[in-house]
């Protein structure tokens, strides 16, 4: 028996739609019967500013991606996504009351325009996609450090120092994913913990992996059960030590760990001898009881500079079967 897309269910053809953008929606659907026109006027919208040309009713809006200078979005009533693409918060009083996802992408974030994503209390996932490095000045933010609901957090360029006292900001964090880029010289001396934090992605350049776990993973996310970590020139030796320390004496509760780092080797030694002596150290019982895996690379076509993937993936404990 063949089926018609009018002869679905209501709830499923607007499940259906859901995945379509808005202009994809009209100019591929409208104009079927007036059972699917109907649909399509009540249903959630995803618009793109792109795609200008189509007509729509703004609280039937669902997700807005603007690449134009941002309009007013006091009628957006329902809209749980936006996404600025190349322009600024600075029109944006307040944010739609039922906003859950913002991402800002290619732009500088002033101080204000922070203070006001930390000040709404719906937004749950904030993904900052920016060309300069994020400065937090918190004389300047001075909000309520618990105001904030945000529990996914991305940020793609900011300093160890200044991510520090943004996540003050954020005490609900769950997941936090980062490119910290070099560390201030000045002594970080706000210790705190963030026991909601379970998972966290880090990409390291310009800090040494002693000082990214010594300063930041050891004191401020002791319920970390997912990390992963790409960082750029190790010592093999100190890069270990550290890691083990790390999930000995603070990270407890780490279940699947993803570790990328590059060292270089030798020239006067064999390739396989130094290799060799680095994977030694991964065959302790310490990393055997983690189910541990360790390849290495050579990076660009250099027999000498070597990429290390680690993972470990720690079993659980389970009573053993009587049969």
């Amino acid at each position: 028996m063949k089926s018609r897309l009018e002869d679905f269910p209501t709830e499923l053809i607007f499940s259906i739609f859901d995945y379509f953008w808005a202009h994809e929606l009209f100019y591929s659907f409208a104009n079927i019967n007036s059972r699917v026109d109907d649909i399509i006027f009540n249903s959630q919208l995803h618009i793109s500013s792109d795609n200008q040309n189509i007509l729509y009713i703004p609280h039937h809006v669902q997700s807005l991606i603007l690449s134009t200078s941002p309009m007013s979005l006091e009628h957006f009533t329902n809209l749980r996504s936006l996404t600025l693409n190349r322009c600024h918060l600075d029109n944006i009083i307040e944010f739609p009351p039922c906003l859950l996802r913002l991402c800002i992408k290619n732009i500088d974030l002033p101080v204000t325009n922070i203070k006001l994503i930390l000040e709404n209390s719906t937004l749950v996932n904030v993904q900052l996609d920016l060309y300069h490095k994020l400065t937090v000045i918190p004389s300047l933010l001075n909000i309520n450090k618990h105001l904030s609901n945000v529990q996914y957090l991305t940020i793609n360029y900011i300093s160890l120092n200044d991510i520090i006292e943004l996540i003050q900001y954020t005490t609900k964090l769950k997941y936090l994913h980062i490119s910290l880029f070099g560390i201030n010289q000045q002594t970080i001396t706000n210790f705190f913990t963030l026991p909601t934090l379970t998972r966290m992605t880090c990409l390291s350049m310009g800090i040494s992996f002693d000082k990214l776990c010594s300063q930041f993973l050891s004191i401020y996310f002791p319920n970390i059960e997912n990390l992963t970590i790409f960082t750029s020139y190790v010592d093999p030796n100190l890069f270990i030590n550290s890691l083990e320390q790390l999930l000995i004496n603070n990270l407890h509760f780490v279940k699947n760990l993803n570790i990328s780092a590059q060292f270089n080797i030798h020239r006067l030694s064999t390739d396989n001898n130094n290799i060799e002596t680095v994977a030694t150290r991964f065959r302790t019982a310490f990393w055997i009881k983690r189910n541990c895996r360790v390849t290495f690379k050579c990076c660009n076509n250099d027999s000498h500079t070597i990429r290390l993937y680690l993972q470990t993936n720690k079993k659980l404990r389970t009573r053993p079967s009587r049969f």
